[in-house]
């Protein structure tokens, strides 16, 4: 049996991101109580650590470095980065020990429901999503997965902020039921925004989504240096203090994410790859060897963004796996894509897909899959003719068989225009279909 360490870049795929001068001191202030005039004297003055208190000079210094603030800021900015790694003699640059080149897994976010845009992201459904479609299909990117990123809504509608809780709008469920109806697209995997997952998060996944690259728990996380950056304490971003510390994948508990249960969903750990925190260092990619070697498939996650020049980090990610790589000569590396990767490690079959029927019979509309699907239902949705997008509960009517009544007290089923269904079956693969009515 071969010893395999499966390697899955993660790239929350949010687009370009401009940041001014005074919105960098204003992060500055809100992370380390700094308070400076916005001016690039005071900008280079801290990149050099003057006059700062001993005890947070070095993670001033590196908030502030260039690698920090070397943003994409335009979508030509971005297109210029991905125009090279994209292509294959880049991604030949670092092939795994089975010939294949270097894979993503583009994790994508629509940034809707907000009113306000300082950092001038790229707003409406689908504009990234359909962005990335073009350019992984001129470029011929066939082992790129296309996955699901969300951050919950800002209770001030605030494009470069990020709330806790999912409910405070429905716009998952738009993204959603627009990716399956006008593309018959739905993830297998997700990542959380700001690395961040609570209880109901918790939930929905379990309903459809069955891979979650969500968990960023540390064997040697300085606590002191989180404590010494206010957005960091107590768990703010990025929590998984209870959760494992080896690459190893587990089902979470109903009541707590973090520890291992009995829910259907299995979570897979995914350290950053140039970041002030939970970051990829060599310890942690010997761990990773280490448990290859010990005969268990495992996966080596990493995440970054795509605002951000991703290429030197690679160069060193690639290069210190293959550094390390000599002191365990038995254990092959694989670029994976990031479901693929699970069903591998898992042991699940990624054959005998399931089929999705759907037959309408005067109001009533019957769904029937010859599995059993990922959650209690189908992923369903319907557009009405106004054009709005709406995500509805099914009644169960056993049997792998599904129903539901379009009447007055929903809505009749003349004034819908299509219907979307998806699921993931019981090994993550994905079924859609999508109904003209």
């Amino acid at each position: 049996m071969e010893k395999i360490l499966y390697i899955v870049h993660c790239v929350d795929t949010e687009g370009p991101l401009y940041e001014s001068l005074p919105a960098t001191f204003e992060r500055l202030k809100n992370t380390f109580g700094i308070e400076m005039k916005p001016t690039k004297e005071n900008l280079l003055k801290l990149k050099n650590g003057e006059g700062l208190p001993e005890n947070i000079s070095s993670l001033v210094m590196e908030f502030v470095s260039d690698d920090r603030l070397n943003y994409n800021k335009t979508l030509g900015e971005l297109e210029k980065m991905l125009d090279e790694i994209l292509t294959e003699n880049w991604r030949k640059k670092y092939k795994d020990d089975f010939g294949n080149g270097y894979i993503f897994n583009w994790f994508i976010m629509d940034h809707i429901g907000y009113e306000i845009n300082p950092r001038r992201r790229l707003l409406g459904y689908n504009v990234l999503f359909e962005f990335y479609k073009e350019k992984l299909t001129e470029y011929e990117c066939a082992n790129d997965e296309i996955q699901f990123h969300f951050h919950p809504v800002s209770y001030f509608r605030e494009a470069h902020k990020c709330s806790n809780n999912l409910s405070y709008t429905n716009e998952h469920l738009q993204v959603l039921s627009r990716r399956v109806i006008d593309y018959q697209w739905f993830p297998s995997a997700f990542r959380p925004g700001m690395h961040s997952e609570r209880p109901d998060l918790n939930l929905f996944l379990e309903m459809w989504i069955p891979f979650d690259y969500g968990n960023q728990a540390v064997e040697r996380d300085d606590l002191n240096k989180k404590d010494l950056q206010k957005d960091l304490r107590g768990g703010r971003w990025g929590d998984w203090r209870r959760a494992t510390t080896e690459w190893e994948i587990y089902h979470p508990d109903f009541y707590d994410y973090q520890k291992k249960g009995n829910m259907r969903r299995y979570i897979a750990r995914s350290l950053n790859l140039n970041a002030r925190l939970n970051a990829i260092n060599e310890y942690e990619i010997e761990k990773a060897f280490k448990r290859a070697e010990s005969g268990k498939p495992t996966i080596m996650a990493i995440c970054n963004h795509d605002e951000r020049e991703m290429r030197p980090y690679i160069d060193w990610f690639y290069k210190t796996v293959r550094k390390i790589q000599q002191n365990y000569r038995e254990v092959k590396i694989k670029n994976s894509g990031a479901a693929s990767a699970m069903q591998e490690v898992l042991g699940l079959n990624k054959k005998n897909q399931l089929t999705i029927k759907a037959e309408i019979k005067y109001n009533q509309l019957f769904i029937k899959t010859d599995k059993e699907c990922w959650g209690p239902q189908p992923y369903f949705c319907f557009k009405t003719r106004c054009g709005q997008y709406i995500w509805e509960n099914l009644d169960f009517q056993d049997n792998n068989m599904w129903t539901f009544i379009f009447d007055d007290d929903t809505i009749p089923i003349n004034k819908i225009e299509k219907i979307g269904i998806a699921t993931n079956d019981r090994n993550g693969n994905i079924a859609t279909k999508v109904v003209v009515v």
